[in-house]
């Protein structure tokens, strides 16, 4: 029996429990696509929406297994790892479906959902120019993300907020309570000293080819940032990436995500490119220096990081099929990145590094 034939039985399988076992008087299906940055946005959407609604059951539905720890923190939400077919298979079982990309996108509403929740009358009031607007960009996702992300910026709105936006549903701000597991910075001695954290997301002997958004010189910057304040211990962080020399610390690919939180949360400051590790410092209010790319500093940057702005080019991102892969201009190292002094990012987040640990030294 071929894999493809496995896996068809498998996805029926799970259509047919869940098409038996839904309840369909409170439940809602919202399906979420991306990864852990696009998941993080898409909780705190869905914690805002349980608040504005009132109770509901709600299923979310993703290919990305390993986001489920995510939704934890939310008892009224069930994570369901399945193929897109599964998730159109059981929308009918739902009073209301919608589906979290770089906008609010309405699939299925049963005519009992308005009655259910008073509040969604308004929200789809809301949604509805912005379906219109999105509707291609909807339909060939995630190659043209890049139109929802520039009519954010024209609104003044950014990623971290566009869902609440367009759906009219009150932000609840970027704190969150993600599951936190204290017991590997404790054995490291780290609980009652501050330290930073950084993400090297290239590991050159893995042979893959850089990505166009990774910073190659973050090892030069904290290598300056220790040069200013050497007692300060280096903690390098991740799921993938080579050792950095600057590292005191390299748990790269050593720990659970409650762990990698934990970390994070008792960071004084994170270094990165942007992706997933600085969306979990947000909801624990770890301030990052994030260096941009081609991915657009208007839409993801967080307004309380250092954030900083390519010096030539960027904002490329998602106007190719392959822009992770292949810089827009051709070049082999990518401008956007190779041109960014790290001397100036380190100095850029010297002085907010530097008042961050003047305060925790008062408060400890």
């Amino acid at each position: 029996m071929s894999r493809r034939t496995r896996n068809g039985f498998k996805n029926a399988a799970l259509a047919l429990h869940l098409a038996i076992n839904v309840e369909r008087r409170d439940s809602i299906a919202i399906r979420v696509t991306g990864g852990m940055g696009d998941h993080i946005v898409a909780v705190r959407f869905i914690r805002d929406l349980l608040s504005h609604f009132g109770h509901a059951k709600i299923d979310v539905y993703s290919v990305t297994g390993e986001m489920g720890w995510l939704y934890e923190p939310l008892p009224d939400v069930t994570f369901i790892e399945a193929p897109k077919r599964v998730f159109t298979w059981v929308t009918h079982r739902y009073l209301l479906v919608l589906q979290l990309t770089h906008t609010v996108d309405l699939v299925h509403m049963s005519s009992a959902a308005a009655e259910r929740w008073p509040e969604l009358s308004a929200m789809l009031q809301s949604i509805a120019p912005y379906r219109k607007m999105f509707s291609h960009a909807i339909d060939a996702h995630p190659h043209l993300d890049f139109h929802p992300a520039l009519v954010a910026q024209f609104q003044n709105v950014r990623r971290d907020t566009f869902l609440n936006h367009v759906s009219g549903v009150p932000f609840g701000g970027h704190q969150y309570p993600l599951p936190e597991d204290a017991s590997l910075v404790q054995s490291l001695g780290l609980d009652h000293k501050p330290y930073i954290t950084v993400h090297n997301s290239f590991n050159e002997e893995s042979g893959r080819p850089r990505a166009t958004r990774d910073y190659p010189f973050l090892d030069d910057v904290v290598k300056e940032v220790k040069a200013q304040l050497p007692d300060l211990p280096v903690v390098q962080v991740g799921v993938v990436g080579g050792t950095l020399s600057s590292a005191d610390y390299n748990l790269s690919s050593k720990t659970t995500q409650p762990q990698i939180t934990s970390v994070l949360a008792n960071s004084s400051m994170h270094f990165d490119m942007e992706g997933g590790l600085v969306h979990i410092a947000s909801c624990v209010g770890t301030p990052c220096c994030v260096v941009f790319g081609p991915t657009p500093i208007g839409y993801y940057a967080y307004p309380n990081n250092i954030n900083i702005a390519p010096r030539v080019c960027g904002d490329c991102w998602s106007l190719t099929l392959d822009w992770q892969k292949t810089c827009l201009l051709g070049a082999a190292e990518p401008p956007c990145m190779f041109t960014q002094p790290p001397k100036a990012v380190a100095h850029a987040a010297l002085p907010h590094l530097r008042v961050l640990l003047s305060e925790k030294r008062r408060s400890g």
